[in-house]
């Protein structure tokens, strides 16, 4: 059977007029998940996978089943029959959330044992959705082959990331220096997430509280200052706006405007810590103080939180 020429893959709808205006050749498949956030477990089974991550988007993101059903399901069926294209292009910026789906879509090439996939990463600050369109064919022009041992470094790191011990995802990546920098990059911010050793919060949740304290008062404010500030979590509003949530009311109050407590002066400090919040990682559910793990910003790692 004749091989279709090339399958575009880009991350989200936010990108799609930028690369119609290009005008590159090949079909389009439009990636709508943010598997950076929530709840991304590899010991699932593909059916259970897809199901949890449809109960949390719906879930957080008051989004109807329906929805995510059309805008996910019903789009990975194109995505197994890859293996149809004579080429696979990943078109995904090189922020947090963009690398994390980008792995995961590498993870199933691998699986496909597709052999030719190319990758089109701009660096950053730069965003695919607001290039023009000489820029994106240029781009494409410079893709990135990716050859067998390199989608099995990814698939190698997607089930890390999707695991249940981070400290062997860290391990990985220190150990691998030849992983290739976007990966590595993104590997390091995903661990800063975890709650810090002496504040119990991760470093997107200290950024926005240091933010707060140096004058952003409304959520308007915070969010722009955010993504000036940390461009490379790639952190959307609804994602911020979750991490506001995990602050509130213990150390922000919003009472039209948005204000430290006390007690998130005494934490932004260094002097005292609080219990984090519920939340997904990954594969691994951040539970109060049950967790033996946490992010030590001097060393900028995770350690066992008892060998403190």
């Amino acid at each position: 059977m004749k091989k279709l020429p090339t399958l575009h893959i880009i991350n989200g709808d936010a990108s799609l007029p930028a690369f119609e205006a290009a005008r590159l050749p090949g079909q389009v498949l439009v990636w709508r998940e943010i598997l950076s956030e929530g709840p991304a477990v590899a010991s699932l089974p593909e059916h259970a996978f897809w199901q949890k991550r449809q109960e949390y988007i719906t879930k957080t993101y008051k989004e109807a089943a329906a929805d995510y059903n059309k805008k996910v399901l019903d789009e990975l069926p194109k995505l197994n029959a890859a293996g149809a294209f004579f080429e696979v292009v990943l078109w995904f910026d090189a922020d947090l959330m963009c690398q994390v789906n980008l792995l995961y879509l590498l993870h199933r090439m691998y699986l496909l044992q597709l052999s030719s996939v190319t990758i089109c990463t701009p660096p950053l600050p730069e965003n695919i959705g607001l290039l023009k369109p000489e820029e994106l064919q240029q781009l494409f022009e410079t893709r990135h082959q990716q050859n067998a041992a390199q989608l099995e470094e990814a698939h190698r790191i997607w089930q890390l990331y999707a695991g249940p011990d981070p400290m062997k995802l860290q391990s990985y990546t220190q150990q691998h220096q030849e992983v290739q920098p976007p990966f590595g990059k993104a590997m390091a911010l995903h661990l800063s997430r975890f709650p810090g050793c002496k504040t119990g919060l991760g470093q997107p949740e200290l950024g926005l509280l240091e933010l707060i304290q140096q004058g952003a008062n409304t959520k308007k404010q915070l969010m722009q200052q955010f993504w000036k500030s940390y461009p490379e979590y790639g952190f959307g509003d609804w994602q911020l706006l979750q991490l506001l949530q995990r602050l509130q009311p213990q150390l922000v109050d919003d009472n039209g405007l948005l204000t430290m407590s006390p007690l998130g002066i005494q934490v932004l400090q260094n002097e005292a810590t609080v219990i984090p919040k519920e939340y997904w990682l990954g594969g691994i559910k951040i539970n109060g103080a049950t967790n033996n793990l946490c992010y030590n910003t001097l060393l900028q790692q995770l350690q066992n939180s008892s060998s403190l």
